[in-house]
């Protein structure tokens, strides 16, 4: 099944122009549709393996931690609640988060669904690359060349450039958010871990008898427990259950990396903008398409930087001939 995103960017491009714009023949021609097409499908596989990927690569995680929180459990002192068939039901649920693990790593290693995502996205942004450059090479009917040439810069624009700079901003700061310190998940960790700290600070006070302000005594005795190892071990064991979580999570999906390279990206793409939008808005008003075709293909060259991530090779058809 394909997806629809593409087409409908060039769409809603296409609503503000009048039913005559010549740039419609170019849209509407067979060999842009099926670009469109083509891109579309390529684009609904690369969705698909990057589901399947995070989907597998999910579950593993959260079983594995599940798996540790269950038996931190039986590190507190709760014995009373988990004697007889409530410890083996914990004992149960335990050994199946780690067989789901299993299974989940199994599953990643013999279907690769990783270098799946990869091919298919690599092969999806190369379609993409060859859909805008049908579209530069596009005709229209004789006399509307100095218009069609401002349209298809417009619709570059717009349905292309403008577009990943949407998307690089909006990925950007959600991985930074997700890589971050204080995401909620870490933060949650660093909670558990002043908690056990806690436990364990007021038992040394309490033990050692360490004089205190009256106005802190009260807080030493709430936090003195009996079997307070127990408790400190425990909520601990949970704590580095969580952060590891948060870190492997982080590391699936590359946070930091996709952060920092989608920011740099769409720092060249607005410095090329800014350096050449201009000029090249003049040049097609005077109807020559040669500083079109250069915009495009440095376009395409910094967004092929960040594409290099998917493949290794830069087609070199993905420029307007």
């Amino acid at each position: 099944m394909a997806t629809s995103y593409q087409r409908a960017a060039i769409e809603e491009f296409l609503k503000s122009l009048p039913a005559d714009a010549p740039i419609r023949s170019v849209v509407a021609s067979a060999e842009v549709s099926t670009q469109i097409d083509t891109y579309e499908t390529a684009d609904a596989r690369a969705l698909a393996a990057q589901a399947r990927y995070r989907a597998w690569g999910r579950r593993g995680l959260r079983a594995t931690t599940f798996g540790i929180l269950i038996g931190a459990l039986l590190l507190l002192p709760l014995d009373q609640w988990f004697t007889g068939p409530p410890r083996t039901v914990v004992g149960a649920l335990q050994t199946l988060a780690l067989v789901i693990t299993f299974g989940a790593t199994l599953l990643i290693m013999w279907l690769k669904p990783l270098d799946l995502w990869m091919s298919h996205r690599a092969e999806a942004e190369q379609l993409r690359g060859k859909l805008f450059a049908a579209i530069l090479n596009g005709t229209a009917p004789a006399g509307a060349s100095k218009a069609l040439l401002t349209q298809k810069l417009d619709l570059l624009m717009a349905a292309h450039i403008n577009d990943q700079l949407r998307f690089f901003d909006k990925r950007t700061g959600e991985h930074k958010k997700l890589a971050s310190n204080f995401s909620p998940v870490r933060l949650l960790g660093y909670l558990l871990i002043v908690g056990a700290a806690a436990l364990g600070l007021a038992a040394l006070i309490n033990g050692l008898g360490v004089p205190i302000p009256n106005s802190l005594r009260w807080m030493v005795d709430l936090l003195v427990l009996p079997d307070a190892n127990r408790w400190q071990l425990g909520i601990a064991t949970m704590a580095s259950g969580v952060l590891a979580h948060a870190t492997a999570r982080t590391l699936m999906e590359e946070d930091e990396r996709k952060a920092a390279l989608y920011a740099v990206t769409a720092k060249k793409l607005r410095r090329l903008i800014d350096r050449d939008l201009s000029k090249v808005q003049t040049a097609t008003a005077n109807g020559d398409e040669t500083a079109l075709r250069r915009l495009f293909v440095d376009a395409r060259t910094i967004l092929e930087q960040e594409h290099a991530v998917w493949s290794f090779i830069r087609a070199s058809d993905d420029e307007p001939g």
